[in-house]
């Protein structure tokens, strides 16, 4: 899950992971929205589905794991959306 400004679209995001994910990612979605306790005001936490795949071989969870931590290294530096604690 991603917190960021409430007026951001979670679509516009998404588009975001996908450019910057590169070719493993296969497929990105939506699953949950939350505004309430735990998430500051003005802010929304949005819940993502990623999924991984490489064409030629097993993906391994190094390899996945690097792919989500470069999304979210882009976002924050771009964005200013983090990962929900």
């Amino acid at each position: 899950a991603l917190v960021m400004d409430d007026d951001v679209e979670a679509g516009s995001v998404a588009d975001s992971i996908k450019a910057f994910a590169g070719k493993s990612l296969c497929g990105v979605s939506v699953f949950d929205v939350y505004k309430g306790k735990g998430v500051a005001e003005g802010k929304k936490s949005v819940a993502y589905r990623l999924s991984f795949r490489l064409p030629d071989k097993t993906m391994n969870d190094a390899e996945a794991e690097a792919a989500v931590s470069k999304i979210l290294r882009r976002l924050e530096a771009e964005s200013g959306i983090v990962l929900r604690a």
